[in-house]
């Protein structure tokens, strides 16, 4: 990653679908949904971003390498040379919704939330203009 140009932060779409649980006792039998809400990407320079989503891949060729995500992205003002091991620390967590039914009705339970961690290594690019001729 680069100082200065937009990153694109996004959640696989396969990684972003409701998982369900079901179990049957004699007598009845329960169900349990949870569905991903939103995430919260720490970005390692101080910066948090939640994005109510799971964000736009980035396609090289569809989107402009320059412009900022439609939906859930940040900027990064500075290398990450300086930080431990040259990388910032990048982390996400995804708060899942978390339903159930039964027979004898249902009703919403408290969130659950996933995490995911990475090193992010961010360096800055210089150019040099020399005089031709």
């Amino acid at each position: 990653m680069l100082v200065q140009v937009p990153v694109w932060l996004w959640i696989d779409e396969q990684a972003w679908n409701p998982h369900s649980a079901e179990a049957e006792v004699p007598g009845g039998a329960v169900s349990v949904t949870a569905t991903p809400d939103r995430a919260r990407w720490s970005m390692g320079d101080g910066a948090t971003v939640i994005c109510e989503g799971r964000g736009v891949a980035y396609v090289a060729g569809r989107h402009d390498p320059a412009a900022a995500s439609p939906e859930c992205g940040h900027t990064y003002t500075r290398a990450s040379t300086t930080q431990r091991g040259g990388a910032y620390d990048l982390g996400v967590n995804v708060v899942w919704e978390v339903s159930w039914e039964s027979s004898e009705g249902g009703g919403e339970l408290d969130p659950l939330v996933t995490t995911a961690e990475a090193d992010a290594e961010v360096v800055e690019s210089h150019g040099l203009v020399e005089p031709t001729g």
